[in-house]
C-alpha cells in the first residue's frame, strides 16, 4: 500500500502481522509473543531506565505501535501518548495489529511540530521518527542542539530521552552526531543494542536506574523465547 509517507507491505508472519518499509521490517506483531530481537526491545529497556517508575510517556513515530505494546505489557499504568505523521500507517496498525487494544492517545501531526506546539511534559519521550528515503530510510531533521532543546522542554524533572538509531552503513555520521548531542544534552548516557538488527538505542537523563531495572523484569516476560531475547540486550555506559 502506498500511503503519502510510506510504501507499506502488510506481510503475514504465521502467527500475525509485519509491516514492511524499504525492505526492513517497520513495525511487527504477534499473538504468540511480545518480544522481537529487534529495535523495539532496546527502546523498551531503554524506557525502563528512567529513576523512578514511569507514569507518562511520548512516543514520537508511532508506526504499528510495537514498543508501545511491549511498554504497556510491562507497565501497565502508563499513560501512552503517540504522535504518527501517516494516518493511513495508524489505520493499518488497527486493522492488523490490534493497536486500538492499547489505550494509547494518538495524535496525527508532525513530531516536531507537537514538539513545538504541545505543552505537556512526560517522564519519558521516545525519539522514533524515521522516513522512507531513496534507498533507505532516514532521520528527517538533524541532531541539534536546538532539537534537543525541544525534547528537554517536554520532559518532567528527572525524565529521560530514548533515541532509536538505525547503525551500519550509510548511518554512522548521524549515530556519531546523536551520541555527541546526547552528551552535551545529558549528565548520563547509555546505549542498548538488540542482538537481531543494526540499531542502538540512546538513553539520557540526569539520572539512569542501572541496567538491571529491566533485567529485573524477565521473570515477568510470557514466554523462553521473549526471556532470550530481553537477556540478549547489550547495554554500556557511554557517560
Amino acid at each position: 500500500m502506498e500511503t503519502p509517507w510510506n510504501v507499506v507491505d502488510v506481510c503475514d508472519n504465521g502467527k500475525g502481522f509485519d509491516f514492511e518499509v524499504e525492505g526492513a521490517v517497520h513495525a511487527t506483531y504477534r499473538h504468540d509473543r511480545l518480544m522481537t530481537g529487534q529495535a523495539w526491545d532496546a527502546i523498551t529497556a531503554g524506557c525502563l531506565l528512567h529513576p523512578g517508575r514511569p507514569a507518562s510517556l511520548l512516543m514520537l513515530g508511532l508506526a504499528g505501535g510495537t514498543a508501545v505494546r511491549q511498554l504497556k505489557a510491562l507497565l501497565p499504568e502508563l499513560a501512552l501518548v503517540a504522535v504518527e505523521i501517516d494516518p493511513e500507517m495508524v489505520r493499518l496498525a488497527q486493522k492488523y495489529m490490534k493497536i486500538g487494544e492499547l489505550g494509547c492517545e494518538i495524535i496525527i501531526a508532525d513530531a516536531y511540530d507537537f514538539l513545538r506546539g504541545d505543552p505537556r511534559k512526560f517522564d519519558v519521550v521516545v525519539d522514533d521518527v524515521y522516513i522512507a528515503g531513496l534507498d533507505d530510510v532516514e532521520k528527517p531533521v538533524l541532531p541539534t542542539d536546538r532539537l534537543f532543546k525541544l525534547f528537554q522542554d517536554r520532559l518532567k524533572p528527572g525524565g529521560i530521552l530514548c533515541t532509536n538509531l538505525v547503525t551500519g552503513s550509510g548511518h554512522r555520521s548521524v549515530q556519531s552526531k546523536t551520541r555527541k548531542a546526547f552528551k552535551r544534552a545529558f549528565y548520563e548516557v547509555r546505549s542498548i543494542v538488540p542482538p537481531d538488527s543494526h540499531n542502538e538505542t540512546l538513553v539520557g537523563g540526569k539520572a539512569l536506574a542501572p541496567p538491571s531495572s529491566y533485567t529485573g523484569r524477565l521473570p515477568e516476560l510470557p514466554t523462553p523465547y521473549d526471556r532470550t531475547k530481553w537477556s540478549q540486550l547489550c547495554t554500556r555506559r557511554l557517560k
